[in-house]
């Protein structure tokens, strides 16, 4: 895939300002920023060469303009600032043609070809309900692989399930003293068993004890124990595919702490050799030097079972050696902040230099999950009370003739998800964020919904005008208002960039919401004046440009909604 437009005429600023000072093209890349609007694209500052040059920056800056030369950019001095501005042509129609004919691929590269990023994220406990704040990791790792799948890298995401460990064993001992046998493949009753049993052996330490007993019978690989188990296991993961499913998501590998049974002594083995071992309190602990009041890092507890460090430990090692990864991301709560540096840190004391590879893409907590059963904490439950929302305003429009559909529970159910996954990752990925159901859904803010319907009106559009043209005269959409929009499509590629690079879906969530109110400021200029109309009468060749315009919107709201796992209906 070609460089984008705009990553193009910035690489040749770029060097036509090393070639003109006599330096490597490096030294000035760092120092190019998005110019004030009003005088440009692109800008350099002078300052940094004022004193080497013993000139002020604005006659640097005035001599660097003279002296830059590239085609399809017009570089002026402003000050103390060499900007560059994108030439009306051909910059408009290359990025109307890049947006048209790559369609929802517009944003990607090959830049992550033959490189391989292994990715682990929901990753919910079994027998357990996806509750509400697995959206966060779920959806968060779902863009970020979209992301990178966008610029070329394979991605291998894996759901790494909490399928091992003393719940497992509340479980087991639950079901035995509150299961229904004719119920034992219902995740919802599995769910109450454990809640049951969980809050038993809060009261009775022998009850836990027995719980911690199953669980030394699995570790010992006995059939009986390793057979409840396998069921449980499976109850559990068809009711997460069931949501999964819901969402779009398709992981590569859906795996568990159980994948590493029995596999962990050999890492135990290789950390005794480096960085060693030592007892504490008749566990074995990672012999690291420890900050004051930090915990150890367990590798096995005074009964001899293992903890999810271990498991962890070998998963990493593991990882590595199927995929020789070029990065490997944890999509997981910044409250286990410290189990990841902890992590990284044996791996590195064991010799691992790939460990610098991984990385901790840690998120903050939603705050104010309330529907209207009262509070609730389950994911199904919130996307269901979402579609129904979202029903409601479809039967309202549909009654207004403000709605068109052949089949609103289909459109009720992509703007209800669009509205909880967009609500999630608007926000900034590693702060809070509180939940608020009348803004989520609003038609008209920042939400999901709000750039759904930017999408549809473009459809509609275009639908109106007969469809997008075949050929169009790029030079004639002049308005500062069509190239305001031009230029937020360009940048689509260089955010993507940036968003898979910091894992920050919110950066593709900011520039959609951008491209969709620059679009409808543009659109509604008709309103006052007949001539500015996309669909403009009388003047052919005029609505045909514009309707290219409307056609490269309409593709590249699609390709980001679709970076981020949501639908673009075309009806709304």
């Amino acid at each position: 895939m070609n460089p984008s437009v705009y990553s193009r005429y910035r690489t040749a600023f770029v060097e036509a300002l090393a070639q003109a000072l006599g330096v490597p093209a490096s030294e000035i890349d760092s120092q190019i920023k998005p110019a004030d609007p009003a005088h440009g694209d692109l800008s350099f500052p002078t300052f940094p060469l004022a004193k080497a040059q013993k000139k002020a920056p604005p006659a640097i800056a005035a001599s660097l303009a003279q002296s830059v030369k590239v085609p399809g950019l017009e570089v002026v001095a402003a000050g103390p600032y060499v900007n560059a501005k994108f030439a009306q042509m051909p910059f408009t129609a290359e990025v109307i043609d890049a947006a048209r004919s790559q369609g929802t691929r517009y944003g990607g590269s090959d830049v992550g070809a033959g490189k391989t990023v292994v990715m682990d994220y929901s990753s919910p406990n079994i027998a357990k309900p996806i509750a509400f704040h697995h959206i966060r990791s779920t959806m968060i790792g779902h863009s970020v692989a979209n992301l990178h799948r966008a610029l070329g890298y394979r991605v291998e995401g894996i759901n790494y399930l909490g399928d091992w460990g003393k719940q497992f064993g509340l479980v087991a001992v639950g079901f035995q003293e509150y299961g229904d046998p004719a119920h034992r493949k219902d995740m919802a009753h599995l769910v109450e068993v454990y809640v049951k049993a969980n809050k038993r052996a809060e009261a009775e330490p022998a009850f836990d004890d027995r719980a911690r007993d199953f669980f030394r019978r699995m570790e010992a690989g006995e059939s009986d124990a390793l057979a409840l188990w396998k069921e449980f296991r499976e109850t559990s993961v068809r009711d997460f595919e069931r949501i999964y499913s819901r969402l779009g998501i398709k992981f590569e590998h859906i795996e568990g702490e159980s994948f590493y049974q029995g596999k962990m002594e050999p890492v135990i083995e290789e950390i005794a050799r480096a960085p060693g071992v030592k007892e504490s309190q008749g566990a074995t602990i990672v012999d690291l030097p420890y900050a004051e009041n930090e915990p150890p890092v367990l590798l096995k507890k005074n009964d001899g079972s293992t903890l999810y460090a271990t498991r962890d430990l070998a998963a990493a090692i593991d990882r590595h050696e199927r995929f020789r990864f070029e990065k490997s991301l944890y999509v997981v709560a910044t409250d286990q902040a410290l189990h990841f540096r902890q992590l990284f840190r044996v791996l590195k004391a064991m010799g691992r230099e790939w460990s610098e590879r991984m990385v901790h893409i840690n998120f903050g907590r939603v705050h104010g999950m309330s529907t209207r059963k009262g509070n609730v904490v389950l994911l199904n439950d919130v996307l269901d009370e979402a579609k129904a929302r979202a029903m409601e305003k479809v039967q309202q429009n549909i009654q207004e003739g403000a709605i068109q559909t052949d089949n609103p529970e289909a459109l009720a159910e992509q703007i209800g998800l669009g509205a909880i996954v967009f609500g999630d990752l608007k926000n900034r990925r590693a702060t809070d964020y509180t939940f608020d159901w009348d803004d989520v859904l609003n038609l008209t803010g920042h939400t999901g919904p709000y750039l759904q319907y930017a999408h549809a009106r473009t459809c509609n559009i275009l639908r109106r005008g007969g469809g997008a043209p075949a050929s169009y005269d790029a030079s004639l959409l002049t308005l500062p208002e069509e190239q305001a929009v031009l230029r937020v499509i360009a940048k689509l590629p260089v955010v993507v960039q940036e968003a898979a690079e910091q894992a920050e879906p919110s950066f593709v969530a900011r520039w959609l919401l951008d491209l969709a109110a620059e679009f409808s400021r543009y659109y509604t200029l008709g309103n006052q004046d007949r001539s500015k109309r996309v669909l403009v009468e009388g003047n052919e060749p005029l609505k045909a440009a514009r309707l290219a315009l409307t056609d490269a919107t309409r593709a590249a709201l699609a390709a980001g909604l679709g970076l981020l796992g949501i639908a673009a209906p075309e009806n709304m």
